[in-house]
């Protein structure tokens, strides 16, 4: 059997050896002008990348966030021992906490700064019309309470009992807050204070935050700013939808304004989310450089070990070119780099320095058989250039198969990977055979130069190759076994998507996220957008109120507090929120631009919006695995309208109100849905690119069909592994599907080339294995090892986050590798002339490669 020259690649071999240097100059000049698209790239962390700008819950999250403002910095003051809340708002202290509150809320960035200054300003605002709002909370419960005895049959008489009981309880609460006033009154004058009323009256402070005299208990909208005795708060609620990088710089300047404060006897810390976000982001774009130059050292090291060939380390030359190509071409298409794109590096070297390292070994090969560079190119582009070339369009097709992820994240991941891998593939052929022509021509290879088949590495892909002897029938079982125990597996794996993972757990931000949640029982919120015709209206502030307090008591160990407007009046009234009383708070009528005589402009724009269309329910919510919050949230929601018999008994919802969750929580949860969402359907439709991209060159259905088999038993082998080790898949690692298919595939298309050359060339099935293997298994172990090399060290990485990617990666080309080298062989030389697969016969004839 003789192989037909293909002219096109007999053209392009014979131009490359005429004119090498053309070509390499050519490459370089294209490299240069792709450059220029490098400066175009630009980091998308917006929240939206995750889920999707179109997503309903990314367009929920918008309008809150335009709203309300978006992630809050939490500002923690801790007393030291001995001392409590009140020295904070005490002597200098007092004087501190004003500027630093001032400071913050002058910053017009920001959209509101709720301190605990202002919290108590505005419970002192309360005191003058406490006791108007009382009254009419007293006259409404009333009526009420008439209502209903009239409407269960009873007498005017009894309705009046009724209405004296309701009477007497707000008479009871006058009574206790005139009496503490008198006391407060009394204590200022001691000081001799020309107004008691100030929070310069240390009693007065205490009558303001505690709810009963004997000072047991917080008052229950002051929580948000008074933890306890010991643990005051801020709130500074960064702008609505700003990216993570924008939100990072903004938290640590609030971060050095707040911990650059001086307060007497408290420690004051400064986090949450926001410098979370912004040390991902940071080691993302900057950490990961840092790997990516250990990878590449990585490489060249293994390369120089295992690759023994004259400029064993012009394949690391090569990728940067293809590297410098495919992240320019990403610039001039507007590809954004996000958290998982930016990881992509490693992928790409490792990945796509297996074109260079197998054209490299070729034309060594070849031009050892009889040093005769031009034909030893012409042979290098007639065999192995069609192969290399089947093997990337099967690449690239796996990896586009990413665009059916409904995360915006791994479909640029997608758009990248098969950006990258065209361009390596590019460089990898024509480049390296030009350089090496050009090498050829100014020192032609000697005798001894090139050793192909007497390396321990050859031996052991031999050994690999021929491991399972005649045995195809059980190793086939034992494949089948291992791809459906992989299915099986592939739903249990752990999605991390909670980013407090990512980051190293001693590192400083998580500790202070510790040291937060010990102290204000919080980190993050869930956030609840309240909608109606008038969210000031008595129905809907009533069932808000009762619907916040339900949820409470309903989960209490997972909801710390619920704020929101309707909760401030109920807490001075003691009763159900009512529209008045909210007038009373908001400063009467609405105006445009409107205007706030008693609440401060920052706690107003933090709960309600100016035309009163929208309130916002906030719950700081416990640190509870992102499964519980999920589930947390659907019970949330189902409570809306509780079905009969359901624990939660609450008053209906009125009808034009409606409730939508919003805040990062939320995005978290969306996230973990959308990955879990199409995951085998994406592998699986890769397993369908490449098979019929493999059918449509082959045109035979035993040449698609066997390559994919070990790819198969990859796939299954590698989820296995996963699985076996208990590692937690991140949004980086739930891609591993379509990179196990495209390394594997890759390998078995160039094994399964091999072969078919050999059998051509007259060998037997079995020597078309035993040479081929040989002659091939420097380049597939160099090519393989390079790349779990440079994975490797992605697992020194101190970041969660990288480190099971890298992990994973690095054993997932490890079990392609063996699969292919183990399992396509045999199955080749079963293939090769049995009745079972009639058309594919190699030896008889030439095989459309």
């Amino acid at each position: 059997m003789t192989l037909t020259p293909t002219p096109t690649t007999t053209r392009v071999a014979d131009l490359i050896s005429r004119r090498p240097g053309v070509v390499f100059a050519l490459a370089m000049a294209v490299t240069a002008l792709c450059a220029l698209g490098i400066p175009q790239l630009e980091f998308e962390t917006s929240q939206e990348s995750f889920i999707g700008e179109q997503s309903t819950v990314a367009q929920n999250n918008r309008r809150f966030q335009a709203q309300f403002g978006g992630e809050p910095m939490l500002v923690l003051f801790s007393a030291d021992e001995g001392r409590s809340v009140i020295d904070l708002l005490s002597g200098e202290n007092l004087v501190a906490m004003r500027r630093l509150e001032a400071d913050l809320s002058n910053d017009r960035e920001l959209h509101a700064v709720l301190g605990p200054v202002a919290a108590l300003e505005f419970a002192r605002a309360q005191v003058p019309i406490g006791l108007e709002m009382i009254g009419i909370a007293s006259a409404r419960e009333q009526q009420q309470a008439r209502d209903a005895v009239l409407t269960d049959g009873g007498t005017a008489a009894e309705s009046d009992d009724a209405a004296a009981e309701v009477a007497a309880g707000f008479d009871a609460r006058i009574a206790e807050l005139s009496a503490r006033l008198g006391e407060v009154t009394a204590a200022g004058a001691e000081l001799g204070l020309d107004d008691p009323l100030s929070l310069e009256n240390p009693a007065f402070v205490r009558f303001l935050l505690y709810e009963d005299a004997a000072e047991t208990t917080i008052r229950g909208t002051l929580r948000q700013s008074f933890v306890d005795d010991r643990h005051a708060l801020m709130v500074v609620r960064l702008p609505g939808n700003t990216d993570i990088a924008t939100a990072g710089a903004k938290g640590e300047e609030i971060e050095t304004i707040a911990e650059g404060t001086e307060l007497v006897g408290f420690e004051v810390l400064a986090t949450g989310s926001p410098p979370l976000l912004n040390d991902i982001n940071k080691y993302l774009q900057g950490g990961l450089a840092t790997l990516g130059a250990l990878a590449f050292g990585v490489m060249v090291a293994v390369l120089a070990l295992v690759f023994r060939v004259r400029w064993r380390l012009l394949s690391m030359g090569i990728v940067t070119l293809g590297t410098i190509c495919g992240f320019g071409i990403m610039g001039f298409l507007g590809v954004p780099l996000t958290l998982i794109t930016i990881s992509g590096l490693p992928i790409l070297i490792g990945v796509g320095v297996d074109f260079s390292i197998q054209t490299h070994s070729r034309f060594e090969e070849e031009v050892d058989r009889d040093g005769d560079r031009v034909e030893a190119l012409r042979r290098v582009m007639r065999t192995l250039g069609p192969a290399l070339g089947v093997a990337m369009v099967a690449a690239v097709g796996g990896f586009l198969a990413l665009q059916m992820s409904e995360v915006p994240l791994i479909r640029s991941f997608g758009v990248m990977l098969a950006i990258g891998i065209a361009a390596m593939f590019l460089a990898g052929l024509p480049v390296a055979s030009a350089v090496l022509e050009g090498r050829e021509q100014r020192r032609p290879t000697r005798a001894g130069d090139v050793t192909m088949a007497s390396g321990a590495l050859e031996r052991v892909v031999r050994r690999l190759c021929t491991f399972a002897g005649g045995a195809t029938l059980p190793l086939v079982a034992i494949g089948i076994v291992i791809i459906v125990a992989g299915l099986a597996v592939e739903g249990r794996f752990t999605i991390q998507t909670d980013p407090e993972r990512w980051v190293p757990q001693d590192g400083q931000t998580v500790q202070d996220l510790h040291s937060l949640r010990a102290g204000a029982g919080f980190s993050t919120e869930l956030s609840l957008l309240i909608e109606a015709d008038d969210v000031t209206a008595t129905p809907v502030a009533r069932w808000m109120e009762e619907y916040s307090a339900a949820q409470l008591t309903e989960h209490g160990d997972e909801l710390v507090h619920g704020f929101s407007l309707a909760a401030i009046a109920s807490d001075v009234t003691g009763a159900p929120p009512g529209q008045e009383e909210l007038d009373l708070l908001l400063g009467g009528a609405l105006d445009d631009p409107p205007t706030y005589d008693m609440a401060p402009e920052d706690i107003v724009e933090s709960f309600i919006s100016p035309d009163r269309t929208k309130a916002a329910l906030i719950f700081p919510i416990t640190n509870i695995p992102l499964d519980r919050r999920s589930a947390l949230l659907d019970e949330l929601l189902a409570d809306l309208d509780p079905p009969p018999g359901a624990t939660v008994t609450i008053a209906p919802r009125p009808d034009d109100v409606t409730v939508t969750p919003a805040g990062l929580v939320v995005v978290g949860v969306r996230l973990v849905e959308l990955l879990e969402a199409n995951r085998s359907l994406i592998t699986w439709t890769a397993i369908a690119a490449v098979g019929l991209w493999l059918l449509l060159w082959y045109r035979r259905l035993s040449m698609a069909i066997l390559p994919l088999f070990p790819v198969l038993i990859a796939i299954g082998g590698s989820s296995l592994v996963i699985f076996a080790t208990g590692l937690e898949l991140s949004p980086l690692t739930t891609v591993t599907g379509p990179l196990v298919i495209a390394v594997c595939t890759e390998f078995t298309v160039l094994l399964l080339a091999r072969y078919v050359e050999e059998r051509g060339n007259g060998r037997t099935p079995e020597e078309a294995v035993a040479l081929g293997a040989v002659r091939i298994g420097r380049a597939f172990v160099a090519s393989g090892l390079t790349a779990i090399g440079g994975f490797a060290v992605l697992a020194l990485s101190s970041f969660p986050l990288l480190r099971d990617f890298g992990i994973v990666v690095a054993l997932s080309v490890l079990v392609a590798l063996i699969s292919a080298l183990v399992v396509l062989p045999p199955l080749l030389m079963w293939a090769d002339g049995s009745r079972w697969v009639p058309d594919f016969h190699p030896g008889r004839g030439r095989e459309p490669l």
